[in-house]
């Protein structure tokens, strides 16, 4: 979320717009037949992209007529705002941000899950006799200093029967998997069960995720697929083909994780490919769920999880959820 903001400035650095570009079919006759498609990452590309990459690399886009190019942005906080204000046609966000911002009046719309679930956790040292989140009492939880972090970090605690007053909770910057690994803390929230877990343990630490779902906080949908009121207005067929190409190239990265991790090296040569596949192998089932369509979204857990933010301070005012996401472009389930 947030916490990766001071990444980004250097991730930018990253050639991604014309690796997907390159990707998209060879010739001009193929070129002229597609429609441009801007799309703004919430970070540089890694595991959580594996199905936009896919698409892209497979063909999956430009089987749907859209030649789709990616940028990485120098300030996530701004994405939304310039999809909203029709500077780009898509951005991946967070649930989250999405119902923030509509909340101040941006014209944005979620129209599908990238991940369906929370990635953000409670990662603790498994060395700290933290075996339940009570456990957390008389211990120190670094944190990034989003506004999240706490009420997500008291829901966790109280889930167990604790006292979130008795937690110490320190704020270290986005220095969070450093901070945890070098036993500066005993745990952090604001790392991912799907990506600085998987680092730390092939580093030799070892650290235990509280799911943030599964102790005390409502489901949620931690990367979601945005874009305008106006673009759904203007240009719904593009929504739908979007979707349609994300839909196949989030399948076939789950399926295919070998050619997935490939694809995701062609576009950032700094991942590590062991690495890279160790999170893929967990995170392919939120990419491409077993139990649920591809992408899938749902407005009454957007509207549970609306209500949690609001007890707890985050969103302030009225808002109409029904307005911040939508379920109507997704490809029918086959």
């Amino acid at each position: 979320m947030i916490r990766r903001r001071a990444l980004l400035v250097l991730a930018a650095a990253v050639v991604t717009g014309g690796l997907l570009a390159a990707g998209c079919g060879g010739d001009d006759e193929t070129a002229a037949e597609t429609r441009p498609v801007s799309l703004i990452l919430d970070w540089f590309p890694n595991v959580d992209h594996a199905g936009i990459y896919g698409g892209v690399e497979q063909g999956y886009f430009e089987d749907e007529g859209l030649a789709v190019t990616a940028s990485v942005p120098s300030d996530p906080a701004a994405s939304l705002k310039q999809v909203g204000a029709g500077r780009a046609d898509f951005a991946i966000s967070y649930q989250q941000e999405v119902l923030l911002a509509r909340a101040e009046g941006v014209p944005v719309v979620a129209v599908g899950a990238l991940v369906t679930h929370p990635l953000n956790t409670v990662l603790v040292r498994a060395d700290r006799g933290i075996s339940t989140p009570r456990d957390l009492e008389g211990k120190t939880v670094g944190v990034a200093g989003v506004p999240s972090d706490r009420p997500l970090l008291e829901a966790v605690v109280r889930s167990a029967g604790g006292d979130p007053a008795k937690v110490t909770v320190r704020n270290i910057g986005f220095t969070l998997a450093p901070a945890l690994a070098a036993g500066r803390v005993d745990a952090v929230i604001g790392a991912y069960w799907n990506v600085e877990q998987i680092e730390l343990q092939r580093e030799g630490v070892d650290v235990e995720a509280f799911r943030l779902e599964e102790h005390g906080v409502p489901d949620y949908d931690e990367l979601v697929v945005v874009t305008s009121d106006d673009t759904i207005r203007d240009r719904p067929d593009m929504v739908r083909a979007f979707l349609t190409g994300l839909r196949t190239g989030q399948d076939w990265a789950a399926t295919d994780q070998a050619g997935a991790v490939d694809a995701l090296i062609a576009a950032n040569e700094d991942l590590d490919r062991e690495t890279v596949a160790a999170q893929l192998e967990v995170t392919a089932e939120i990419l491409s769920p077993s139990d649920e369509p591809t992408l899938t979204v749902d407005p009454a857990e957007w509207r549970r999880f609306a209500d949690w933010m609001t007890e707890n301070g985050l969103l302030r005012g009225p808002l109409d959820v029904g307005e911040a996401v939508t379920a109507e472009f997704l490809p029918d389930d086959e």
